[in-house]
């Protein structure tokens, strides 16, 4: 009588986390049956069949031994070594897992049972250490839905103190789940071992990276891996990681929600809302300029219908009753979108979509649309109409063109990038190009200033086929748009006729500057030497948030009419123009004018300008 028990085998890491026992081997013993054969079995056991398992996690194990005629069996895992890449050498491991009485099935003297192993995660990690493997078995997600994240690449680092240690990588398989393996090596080592080690009997501190198609779409940090669990983690660790850039499931009913990180809802004028009904935000009161990400959701398919969507953003532009004037909020509310829908848009990264290369490796790359892919009027329809230039790998340098489907697309929270440069730029600048010193110290025109641009923005989504009625749609009553530069100059009255005036015995400095933007935040100047700063700007002019400057148009609250710089009167030819500065006491030095500014354009940096003197 031949018996043959097939199965699976693994070997769990966490309660979550198990993993197949490829090469590992399967050892049969014919259990004892009676009290005499229990001693005998204690003397010595004898083995009736064996397996080595695949890479699969399953076996195939043979028994023919005349010993064994049906009934109960041990199961013994020997390992010789463990399936991991790396692992220290070490004596082979062999130990009994269960007793099993398989339900044999068959005819004649061919019998066949079926049955499936763990091995619980004490002794298996157990085994693991033994061999010095080290092991992170995590799961991605998304933050917004909860949906698994695959094909994106995990970096695992022990935060440490000489140098922070990469531990090893892994893809994401089709539901998010991810294993890294490293020994103690790759964390106990320093440059100066076998001399100083450090760690000798704690494990790292982990840390992560995540990319998804190239892009970095999860960047923790050192101090990631200096939180509570996270801490000189064991050889057998598991994590749970999630990323609020990639939103798995698209979900079923279109969206638009933010401009950059700012909800639009609820709407201007109500409790909790991120935008007021100037334009501005309520939070930092940011305007807006350059490229502007809008996040959202539009399905590619709609769920009735079973037909394609295509989504596209208009924007309107707010008018006067009257000339436009610097001094007051556009308040006339647009009646149309403005034309060039299509030129509006600019690049945004708005998914991934998935692909077996020619390795037979299932791959992912970005999925990026721009003003290309949309129709004349902005619409823009990415199912069965956006393609993908990928790369295949084998033959090297040999690429596919893939078409966007449902089923092979991941997005991004990113709908569309708006180029708000686009709409900006069909009003000329009021005064063209910088002013220079020349005009330092003289305040803008009314004719010279420009005004605020205020906007509203619009979301659409329609049937691609049937092209009918809007299906839903959404709107941003106000935002403002700003692509205008700070208008500055910088001088000293003194300085005005010769640059290289060395100031000698001068008691007092006419400072000349201007500053001028309808969105500034902030400007001072300073003057300083090597030796430290000996002006502050209490001296010299500050404007900005609740400073009073001169000429400041600013009211607390950012209520409209807004900040928008100062000047300090103008040269006159007769070195008392300007903001005069007492030097008397100021030690004989090379010194720097420096007038800094800063504007609310969301993502805006801080700029500077300075002039010399000697004293």
């Amino acid at each position: 009588m031949s018996y043959v028990m097939n199965g699976t085998i693994r070997g769990a890491l966490c309660d979550e986390c198990s993993e197949p026992l490829a090469g590992i081997e399967i050892r049969l013993y014919a259990a004892a049956q009676s009290p005499a054969e229990l001693v005998a079995a204690a003397a010595e056991r004898v083995q009736v069949g064996a397996a080595t398992v695949r890479d699969d996690g399953s076996f195939h194990a043979a028994i023919t031994h005349e010993r064994y005629q049906g009934g109960e069996l041990d199961l013994d895992i020997y390992c010789g070594s463990v399936p991991r890449p790396k692992f220290n050498p070490h004596a082979p491991v062999q130990q009994t897992l269960t007793t099993t009485t398989p339900a044999w099935e068959g005819i004649e003297d061919q019998l066949e049972a079926t049955a499936d192993f763990l091995v619980p995660d004490r002794d298996w990690c157990q085994i693991l250490a033994l061999f010095g493997v080290w092991t992170i078995c995590g799961h991605l997600t998304s933050c917004k839905s909860g949906a698994p994240i695959p094909g994106a690449t995990v970096k695992a680092f022990d935060a440490d103190w000489l140098q922070d240690d990469y531990l090893g990588s892994a893809n994401t398989d089709s539901v998010g789940h991810f294993l890294i393996s490293y020994t103690a090596a790759d964390f106990r080592e320093t440059p100066f071992s076998p001399i100083l080690n450090i760690e000798l009997t704690e494990g790292p501190d982990v840390y992560f990276t995540v990319e998804l198609g190239g892009q970095p779409i999860l960047t923790e940090h050192q101090g990631d891996g200096r939180q509570v669990g996270r801490q000189n983690i064991g050889n057998c660790f598991c994590v749970e990681l999630c990323t609020e850039l990639v939103d798995g499931d698209p979900g079923q009913v279109p969206h638009w929600q933010q401009v950059e990180v700012f909800d639009i809802h609820p709407a201007p004028g109500n409790v909790g809302a991120h935008f007021t009904t100037d334009g501005d935000t309520t939070v930092d009161h940011y305007v807006f300029g350059g490229q502007v990400s809008l996040g959202g959701n539009c399905p590619l398919v709609d769920q009735v219908s079973g037909h394609e969507l295509e989504y596209r953003f208009t924007a309107g532009e707010y008018g006067w009753a009257g000339p436009e004037t610097p001094g007051q909020l556009p308040s006339v509310a647009p009646v149309a979108p403005l034309a060039g829908l299509k030129t509006q848009l600019g690049s945004a990264h708005i998914g991934y979509v998935f692909y077996i290369d020619g390795n037979g490796i299932q791959q992912s790359e970005p999925v990026n649309i721009s003003a290309a892919d949309a129709d004349p009027n902005g619409w823009i329809q990415i199912a069965n109409h956006k393609t993908v230039t990928v790369p295949m790998y084998n033959p090297v340098g040999t690429t596919q063109v893939v078409t966007v489907r449902p089923s092979n697309f991941l997005r991004t929270f990113t709908l569309a990038t708006i180029n708000t440069v686009a709409i900006t730029a069909t009003h000329p600048a009021r005064l063209p190009g910088v002013l220079t010193k020349a005009d330092a110290g003289r305040s803008l025109t009314t004719g010279e200033q420009e005004p605020v641009r205020r906007y509203t923005l619009g979301f659409e989504v329609r049937d691609a086929h049937t092209h009918g009625p809007v299906m839903w749609s959404d709107a941003l009553s106000a935002i403002i748009f700003d692509n205008t530069p700070v208008q500055t100059a910088l001088d000293l009255e003194e300085l005005h006729s010769n640059a290289c005036n060395p100031l000698g015995g001068v008691n007092t400095i006419h400072l000349l500057y201007t500053v001028d933007h309808p969105a500034l935040r902030s400007f001072t100047c300073s003057i300083a030497s090597n030796s430290g700063t000996f002006h502050t700007p209490s001296t010299p002019p500050v404007g900005g948030n609740n400073a009073a400057t001169p000429a400041s148009a600013y009211l607390p609250g950012m209520a409209f009419p807004w900040f928008r710089g100062g000047a300090g009167g103008p040269h006159n030819g007769t070195n008392t123009g300007g903001l005069g500065i007492d030097i008397s006491t100021d030690p004989h030095c090379a010194y720097a004018v420096n007038l800094s500014w800063v504007t609310r354009r969301y993502g805006d940096l801080g700029q500077s300008t300075q002039i010399l003197y000697c004293h």
